[in-house]
C-alpha cells in the first residue's frame, strides 16, 4: 500500500475528528460567549436598558441551548426576566426550509408592565422605533413542535388611573403544540392565576399569517372589585365586591376588516356590590347574576343576549328633598375628554331577549317629606324583553312585588327607555294609608289612623313635552277610612269603602275625570272650639299642623280651579254629619244620620250644574231632612239654587242655645224649616221658613247673654191657635259686600221680629187680623160707654187673633177720666132735669139753646125752685156799655141770669163715687162683650180689672187694652 494512502487514512480521520473537536469545542465553549455577548451588548442597544444574561450552555451535536437568568432592568428593578430558556433546534430545518424546533422551554417568565400617569406602557419603551421608510419584513418560517412556557409571572400597574390599580398573575403556564408561522399555525393552552386566586384558561388554534385564532376561553374567581379598578374612570359606580364566571368560544382573523365572532354560554356572578365612588355604603347587592348566551359578531356589529337573570337582588334608594334619586348618581356618565381626531365607529346593536329578576328587594326612601317616608318592596319579580340600544323602541314590561309586607303591586305594560314613556297595566291592593301621613303635612292637619288603597288601570307616561305627561284611566277603592284631627285627637273624616268608578286622572295639565264615586257610610265632624274656630277650615291651612294661628278664611273667589274636574255621580249611602259647638256651654251636638242620595253632574265647566238630591234623618227616623237643588261648587256665585228641608227635629236639642241667647230652657216642641236659597252672578235671594209647633219654654237660665225682651210674650204671640208659630224671613243681598253673612242677618232679623212683636202686639196681630191692631185703644165720649161700630169691629178682630192664640190673654181696665166724665155726666143729668121739668117725653132729645131766652130763664127759675124749694134771689148783673140799646141790655141781662142760675143748679146733679164707677164698669164690659160676642174667643181669657183714672187723651177717656 503506497505510503499516500497510508497517510490519508490517518489524515483525513484525524481532520474529521478535528473538524469535529473544533466544532465541538467552538459549539460547547465559544458559542455560549457569543450568545450571551448578542443578547447583552445587541438587547441593550436595541432596548437602552440593561440586559444581564446568567449561564448559557449550548449543545452542538444536539443542537440544544439553554440560557438562565436574563435580566432586562431598570435602574430600581427588572423589567423583564426569565430563569430558564431551552430551545432544541432540528437538523430537519435544512430541508424544511424553516427554521424547526422540537421543543422550547421557558421556566419562571416574568414582565412588570407599568402604565405611567400619561397613559404610555413601560414594555412600549423597548420595542425599538422603525427605521424611517424601512419595510416591514416577512416572518421567518419558524416550526415549533413543542413550546412550553411555566411558572411565568407578570406585574401590572396601572398609574393613570384614580385608584392605581395593581395585578399579579402568577403562576402562568402556556403550551404551544406544532405551531408554525405560516397559515397552518397551531394549537395552544394558556392558564393563569393571579395573586387572589382568580384563574384564566385560554386554548385553541393560533395562526400568525393572518393572524387568526379559534378557540375557548374560561375566566374563574375573577374579582369584580379589581376589574372596577381598572375601569374605574369609565364607570360612574363603584363596584366593592363580587366575583365573576364566564366561559365561552371564538373565532378571531385580524384582516380587513377585522373579523370577530364569539359565544358565550353563561357568564355569572356572585355577591356583586355597587356603591357611589367613595361612598361607604353599598347601593345594589346582587347575590347572583347569570348572563346566558351571549352572541358577539364584530362584523354584524351586534351582541345578542338571550336572558339576564337576577336572583335576590337588592336595591337601597332614595329620593332627596330637591328630588333626585340617589341611583342616578350610578348612572351619570363620568366626562370624557374628546380626542382631537375622533376614529368613526360602526353603531352597535344589542338585543337582550329577555331579562329577569326574582326574589328582589327594593328599600325606597322619600326624603322630599318630613319625617322621610319608608318603603319595602319584596319579594320583587321583575321581566323585560326585547331591550336593545335603540332606547326609542318601546320594552314589554312586568313587575310584581309586594309593598311593606302588605300590599300587592302588580304592573304590566311597554316602556320607551329614551323618553320614559310607558303604557301600563297597574294593579294595586291593600295599601295602607297611614304610610303616606307625610304626605299631608302641607295639605291638613289631620292624621290618617286607618285605611287601605286599590287601584286598578291604564297608566300613560309621556315624554315631558307631551299633553298630557301623565295619565290613569280605571278604578279605585279606599277601605276603613278614618282621618283624624291632628288638634282635637278626636275623628274628623272617615268611611267604609270609598268606590271610584271610570277614574280618568291626567297631570300636567291636570284633569280629572269620574263616572262614579260611592261613599258607604261616610261620617264628617264639623267643630265649633271654644274660641269660635271651625275644624273644618282649622285643618286645611298649612300652618293648622304646626300648631300656628289658622288664618281667617279669605274671601271667595269665583275663579275656576286649575285641574278640570268631572264627576258624572257621587252616591252618598248612610252618611252621617256630626256637629258639636264647643263654643256654647253646655256644648251642642247633633247629627244627620242615614243620609242617602246622589250628586250628579259635578263639573268645573262655567255651564255645567250638578243636580243634588239627598235624604236623611236628624237624631233619628222620625226627624227626615232633604237636600235638593243644583249648583257648581267651583262656581257657586253665579249659579246655586239649593232647597234644604229640616223635618220635626225635637227643640229641646237646642237648649244649648235657648239657655244662653233666650234666657230659658226649651221644655217641648218640634222644629220644622225648609231653607231655600238663590244665587245668579252673585246676587243673594234666600228663603228661610220656620215652623215650631208646640214650643213650651221651661225653667229660666241665669245667662248673662240672654235678650232683654219678654221671649215668653213673643211666643205666645206667634203661636196660633193650634200652638203652631209659622214664620217666613226673606233675604238678600250680595257675596261683593264683605260684611254680607247670611247668619248675622237671619239672626238680625229674628231680632228685630221678636222687638216688634212685643212692643207692638197689637199692629203684629193686626197685620194677621185686618182691623185687630186699632182695637189696643179704646176711645170713649166722656161720660158715654158705648162702642161705635168701628169699635166693635176692631175688637172683633182682636179678638180672632186672640182665639188663634190660646196662650194670650187680654186685660180690660175699668178705665174713666173724672174731670171729663164728672162733668160730662153732671151735664147729663141736668139737661134730664130739665126736659122732665119742662115735662118733655121720656128719651126725646132735649137742648136747652132751642128755647126763647125768657122760656129758658124760666124753666131754669121752675128747676132751681122745684130743687131749692124757693125762688131764685138773682144778683144784679153788671152795668151794661152806656151805649147800649135796650135790646142789648136785655140780652145782657138775659145771659147773666142764665149763666147764674146754671151755676147754681149744677153742682146739685154732680154724679158720685159709685156713678163713676158704674161708668168705667160699663165700659170695661162694653169692650168685654164686643170681645165676645163673636163666640170664637174664651171667655175666660178676657179679664176686666178694676177702675182705673186716666189722662185725658184728646178731650177723650182712652181705654188701653194689655194682652198677657
Amino acid at each position: 500500500m503506497p505510503d499516500w494512502i497510508k497517510r490519508k487514512r490517518v489524515w483525513i480521520p484525524g481532520a474529521a475528528l478535528l473538524a469535529v473537536g473544533l466544532y465541538a469545542a467552538v459549539g460547547f465553549w465559544w458559542a455560549p460567549s457569543l450568545v450571551r455577548n448578542a443578547i447583552v451588548e445587541e438587547g441593550s442597544a436595541a432596548m437602552g436598558v440593561p440586559v444581564t444574561v446568567g449561564e448559557v450552555i449550548t449543545h452542538p451535536f444536539t443542537l440544544e441551548m439553554t440560557v438562565r437568568d436574563i435580566r432586562v432592568a431598570d435602574p430600581a428593578q427588572p423589567l423583564l426576566a426569565l430563569e430558564r430558556l431551552y430551545v432544541n433546534l432540528q437538523v430537519a430545518s435544512l430541508w424544511e426550509r424553516a427554521w424547526v424546533f422540537k421543543t422550547v422551554r421557558i421556566n419562571g417568565p416574568f414582565a412588570r408592565a407599568i402604565i405611567g400617569p400619561d397613559g404610555a406602557l413601560n414594555l412600549a419603551a423597548l420595542v425599538p422605533e422603525p427605521e424611517p421608510g424601512a419595510e416591514e419584513e416577512p416572518l421567518p418560517a419558524v416550526w415549533i413542535q413543542q413550546l412550553v412556557v411555566s411558572r411565568g409571572q407578570v406585574n401590572f400597574a396601572d398609574r393613570s388611573r384614580r385608584q392605581q390599580p395593581e395585578k399579579i398573575l402568577a403562576p402562568i403556564q402556556f403550551n404551544l403544540e406544532n405551531f408554525r408561522t405560516t397559515p397552518e399555525g397551531g394549537g395552544f393552552r394558556l392558564t393563569a392565576l393571579s395573586d387572589t386566586g382568580e384563574g384564566f384558561e385560554w386554548q385553541g388554534q393560533l395562526s400568525l399569517q393572518p393572524v387568526s385564532s379559534q378557540g375557548q376561553f374560561s375566566i374563574h374567581k375573577l374579582q369584580a372589585r379589581s376589574l372596577w379598578e381598572f375601569a374605574s374612570e369609565e364607570l360612574p359606580f363603584e363596584i366593592s365586591a363580587g366575583e365573576l364566571e364566564l366561559a365561552g368560544t371564538y373565532e378571531f382573523r385580524l384582516n380587513e376588516p377585522t373579523h370577530l365572532e364569539a359565544r358565550l354560554p353563561h357568564i355569572t356572578a356572585t355577591g356583586l356590590a355597587l356603591r357611589e365612588i367613595g361612598g361607604d355604603q353599598d347601593w345594589v347587592r346582587l347575590p347572583a347574576l347569570d348572563v346566558a348566551d351571549v352572541a358577539l359578531s364584530l362584523a354584524k356589529g351586534r351582541v345578542d343576549i338571550a336572558s339576564v337573570t337576577l336572583d335576590g337582588p337588592q336595591v337601597q334608594a332614595w329620593q332627596e328633598a330637591d328630588g333626585s334619586l340617589n341611583i342616578d348618581r350610578l348612572l351619570a356618565g363620568q366626562p370624557v375628554p374628546a380626542p382631537e381626531a375622533p376614529a368613526a365607529t360602526p353603531e352597535w346593536q344589542l338585543l337582550l331577549q329577555r331579562l329577569v329578576v326574582s326574589n328582589g328587594q327594593v328599600d325606597l326612601q322619600d326624603r322630599t317629606v318630613s319625617p322621610a317616608v319608608d318603603f319595602k318592596l319584596a319579594p320583587l319579580a321583575f321581566e323585560a324583553s326585547a331591550i336593545s340600544l335603540d332606547m326609542n323602541q318601546p320594552v314589554p314590561i312586568s313587575l310584581d312585588t309586594r309593598i311593606d309586607g302588605v300590599a300587592t303591586l302588580k304592573v304590566q305594560g311597554k316602556v320607551v327607555p329614551e323618553t320614559l314613556a310607558a303604557e301600563l297595566q297597574v294593579a294595586l291592593d291593600g295599601l295602607p294609608l297611614p304610610k303616606l301621613q307625610p304626605y299631608l303635612a302641607d295639605v291638613a292637619a289631620v292624621d290618617v289612623a286607618r285605611g287601605t288603597l286599590s287601584a286598578s288601570g291604564q297608566a300613560w307616561l309621556a315624554a315631558p313635552e307631551a299633553e298630557p305627561y301623565l295619565r290613569f284611566a280605571g278604578a279605585a277603592t279606599v277601605s276603613q277610612f278614618q282621618a283624624v284631627d291632628r288638634a282635637q285627637k278626636e275623628e274628623l273624616v272617615s268611611w267604609q269603602q270609598l268606590q271610584i268608578e271610570g277614574m280618568d286622572l291626567a297631570l300636567w295639565p291636570d284633569a280629572l275625570g269620574i263616572d262614579r264615586m260611592t261613599f258607604r257610610q261616610p261620617f264628617l265632624r264639623a267643630v265649633v272650639s271654644p274660641d269660635q274656630s271651625i275644624n273644618l277650615v282649622r285643618v286645611m291651612s298649612p300652618e293648622a299642623g304646626t300648631g300656628a294661628a289658622a288664618p281667617a278664611p279669605a274671601a271667595a273667589s269665583a275663579a275656576a280651579p286649575e285641574m278640570a274636574v268631572r264627576i258624572d255621580e257621587i252616591l252618598l249611602k248612610q252618611a252621617t254629619l256630626s256637629f258639636a259647638d264647643n263654643f256654647i256651654q253646655p256644648n251642642f251636638q247633633a247629627r244627620i244620620e242615614s243620609l242617602d242620595g246622589s250628586i250628579r253632574g259635578l263639573s268645573t265647566q262655567a255651564n255645567k250644574r250638578a243636580k243634588v238630591d239627598l235624604e236623611g234623618f236628624v237624631v233619628n227616623k222620625y226627624s227626615p231632612v232633604t237636600i235638593h237643588g243644583e249648583l257648581n261648587p267651583f262656581r257657586y256665585d253665579q249659579h246655586t239654587e239649593l232647597k234644604m228641608a229640616f223635618r220635626n227635629i225635637d227643640l229641646p236639642v237646642f237648649n244649648p242655645y235657648s239657655g244662653r241667647y233666650a234666657g230659658f230652657a226649651i221644655a217641648k216642641g218640634k222644629l220644622t224649616t225648609e231653607l231655600d236659597y238663590t244665587i245668579r252672578d252673585r246676587k243673594l235671594e234666600a228663603g228661610h221658613h220656620i215652623v215650631l209647633d208646640q214650643l213650651e219654654w221651661g225653667e229660666a237660665t241665669d245667662s248673662q247673654e240672654k235678650v232683654s225682651l219678654p221671649i215668653r210674650l213673643a211666643t205666645s204671640l206667634l203661636k196660633d191657635r193650634n200652638g203652631v208659630i209659622d214664620l217666613n224671613f226673606p233675604v238678600a243681598g250680595t257675596l261683593d259686600d264683605p260684611s254680607f253673612r247670611i247668619g248675622p242677618v237671619v239672626w238680625q232679623i229674628v231680632k228685630n221680629l221678636v222687638v216688634k212683636i212685643v212692643t207692638a202686639p197689637f199692629s203684629f196681630l193686626g197685620s194677621l187680623f185686618e182691623g185687630a191692631e186699632d182695637a189696643q185703644f179704646v176711645a170713649f165720649a166722656p161720660g158715654e160707654a158705648t162702642l161705635t161700630p168701628e169699635q166693635q169691629q176692631g175688637l172683633a178682630a182682636l179678638a180672632k187673633g186672640l182665639a188663634d192664640r190660646p196662650q194670650l190673654r187680654v186685660d180690660v181696665p175699668s178705665a174713666l177720666v173724672p174731670e171729663l166724665d164728672a162733668e160730662a155726666l153732671t151735664e147729663r143729668r141736668f139737661l134730664a132735669a130739665l126736659a122732665a121739668q119742662q115735662g118733655a117725653p121720656e128719651g126725646e132729645a132735649f137742648a136747652l139753646e132751642a128755647l126763647e131766652p125768657e122760656d129758658r130763664i124760666d124753666l131754669l127759675r121752675d128747676l132751681y125752685k122745684a130743687q131749692m124749694g124757693s125762688r131764685p134771689k138773682i144778683p144784679d148783673a153788671a152795668e151794661p156799655p152806656e151805649d147800649a140799646d135796650r135790646a142789648a141790655k136785655r140780652s145782657l141781662r138775659d145771659a147773666h141770669e142764665v149763666a147764674w142760675l146754671t151755676a147754681e143748679l149744677l153742682p146739685r146733679f154732680a154724679p158720685g163715687e159709685a156713678e163713676l164707677s158704674a161708668l168705667a164698669q160699663a165700659r170695661a164690659e162694653a169692650i168685654q162683650a164686643a170681645l165676645l160676642a163673636g163666640g170664637e174667643l174664651d171667655p175666660t181669657r178676657v179679664f176686666v180689672t178694676g177702675v182705673a183714672p186716666l189722662a185725658p187723651k184728646d178731650g177723650k177717656v182712652s181705654v188701653e187694652l194689655a194682652l198677657k
